[in-house]
Formats: structure tokens, C-alpha cells, sequence
């Protein structure tokens, strides 16, 4: 496929995530989604599975269950009002749903975020580490983090397959500045490489510093990492004694690329900290 017709076949699908981004609770037909990105709904959805590696359904699935984990994390609201604004008609249903993207229930979930809200003690799910150096393989994000499987599907589909075979678990990715702060932000999809490997076109190879981190393992689907991001800049950081240093924030990706977003998924994130 030719650059420019990848392009516009990317912007299509890019305006589709777009609207269901903008009203994950809403009634996505393919019929409606396939205007929207000026296709007829008999190529849409598969062109649609073949970029972003994921049907319709299973896309307004994961957001509609990234907002209500953020929902629960960040308010004291019944579960039964955050599965009614996710577009849940019970609590039931919000529940099953909630448990395999996340692993716990709605409350379990939600007391958990509220524990480390509630104590002044040091979180022993969060430790300090020294990282070293690292060299890595990057495609620059462009869009909502809500989108960053599609980034991390084209980020591989540009490897060769035998960087890619030895490489599945050594996925990081790395951002700078705030994700609501506007052009401020930048996200880099990520391989980590060796020195031996050089340059390949179209990715960019990004030097990372290395230094003290605070790291915390999440276990859980991906869509998480935002809530998990926002109890420790919230709540952690301001009680921890260190304050934020101007590396970049890291993400390692520790499951096999295969697994997709499961809710055994392990990824350790990392905030730069300094005394």
C-alpha cells in the first residue's frame, strides 16, 4: 500500500475512533462508523479489524471500560451510575465486563484506588529502582491515548520479522509533558534494541537517560495504565517526598505481545524522581 493511500486510510480510521471517543456510551453501528469514515459497511469492518487489530464491538468494549475504571478510581460514585454512563443497563453486566478487562470487581477496584488515597503510609506497591541507559526503536504517537494499540500495531508491522520475533517482550513506551496539557505532550511507541542495531526507516531511535524511578506493577488490561498514572501522580507523588524529575515517563510492557489486552497483562510504569 502506497504511503499516501495508507495515510488516508489511516485518517479514516482515525476519525472513526474519533467519534467513539467523543461518546463511548452511544449505540456504534457499523452502518453509522462505516459513513463516518466514507466506506461502505460491507469493506469497513474489515478494513477496520486489519488496522487496529480489533473488531468494532471489541473497541467501544475496551473505552466505555477505560472511562469507568477512571470513573471509579477518581469518585466515590455508586457502581451502578458508572455502568449506566458506560452504556451498561446493569450493574450485572458492568460487572462480568469489568472483572476480565481489569481482573477485580468494580468495588474491589475502586476500594483499592481509595486505600492508597486514604493512608499517609509509604504504598508498598510502589518501589525505587536506578534504570541504566536504553536505546529504543520509536514511532511518535498521534491522537488520543485511548488509540495507542493501533500506534503499537504499526510500530511492529514496520520491523523486520526477525527483530520482531526476538523482541515481543521488550516493548517500553515513553512520554513527555502532560497528556491534558495540549501540544505540550509526547508519546513514543517503543522497542527497546541493542547497540548492534542500527537505524531502520520510518522509526526513530530515541536515547533514554536512565536514573531513579519509582516503579508499579500493574497487573490488568492496558486500558488501566491511565488510572494507575493519575493515583500516582495524585495521590503517591505529593506524599512520597520526591519531587517529579524532567525524564520521561516510562511503560514496560512485560507480557507477550500476543496476549493483547488481557486482564493478566503486566506492565511496569515509572515516574522519574529526584529528592
Amino acid at each position: 500500500m502506497k504511503e499516501t493511500t495508507q495515510q488516508r486510510y489511516h485518517d479514516r480510521i482515525a476519525r472513526v475512533l474519533a467519534a467513539i471517543l467523543a461518546d463511548p456510551a452511544a449505540e456504534h453501528s457499523v452502518a453509522r462508523l462505516a459513513a463516518i469514515a466514507a466506506m461502505s459497511p460491507f469493506h469497513f469492518h474489515r478494513i477496520y479489524r486489519a488496522m487496529t487489530g480489533e473488531g468494532v464491538a471489541e473497541t467501544v468494549r475496551r473505552v466505555r471500560l477505560a472511562r469507568a475504571a477512571r470513573a471509579l478510581g477518581e469518585t466515590e460514585d455508586a457502581v451502578i451510575n458508572v455502568a449506566l454512563d458506560a452504556g451498561y443497563d446493569s450493574a450485572q453486566a458492568f460487572a462480568r465486563a469489568f472483572r476480565q478487562f481489569s481482573g477485580h470487581s468494580p468495588s474491589a477496584f475502586q476500594n483499592s484506588w481509595k486505600t492508597l488515597a486514604d493512608t499517609d503510609e509509604p504504598d508498598p506497591r510502589v518501589t525505587l529502582i536506578e534504570l541504566p541507559p536504553a536505546r529504543a526503536l520509536c514511532l511518535c504517537h498521534e491522537g488520543p491515548l485511548e488509540s495507542l494499540p493501533q500506534t503499537y500495531r504499526r510500530l511492529v508491522s514496520q520491523l523486520s520479522p526477525a527483530l520482531t520475533l526476538n523482541m515481543l517482550s521488550d516493548r517500553i513506551g515513553h512520554s513527555l509533558g502532560d497528556p491534558e496539557g495540549g501540544d505540550n505532550f509526547h508519546y513514543y511507541a517503543g522497542i527497546l534494541i541493542g547497540e548492534g542495531i542500527t537505524d531502520i526507516p520510518g522509526l526513530t531511535t530515541r536515547h533514554l537517560p536512565g536514573g531513579r524511578y519509582a516503579a508499579y506493577r500493574l497487573v490488568g488490561s492496558y486500558g488501566l495504565i491511565t488510572s494507575a498514572y493519575r493515583a500516582l501522580f495524585g495521590t503517591w507523588l505529593p506524599r512520597s517526598g520526591f519531587e517529579l524529575d524532567d525524564r520521561p515517563v516510562l511503560e514496560f510492557y512485560r507480557s507477550p505481545w500476543s496476549w493483547g489486552d488481557r486482564a493478566d497483562c503486566v506492565t511496569d510504569l515509572m515516574i522519574p524522581i529526584k529528592e
